[in-house]
């Protein structure tokens, strides 16, 4: 193995542009989280209650 040669990783090659993985969230999308994680609460809320 050697230690003195420098090589070009292929996973962390940075490009000039930004590259957007995910798309913008759309308003219904977003609802749909927000719904999903008051149910969530809630059923955590109402284990502990009982």
């Amino acid at each position: 193995m050697k230690w003195g040669k420098k090589r070009q990783n292929v996973l962390f090659v940075e490009d000039d542009e930004k590259y957007n993985w995910s798309s913008e969230q759309s308003g219904s999308s977003r609802r749909l989280i927000y719904l999903s994680l008051l149910f969530l609460g809630t059923a955590v809320l109402f284990s502990a209650l009982s």
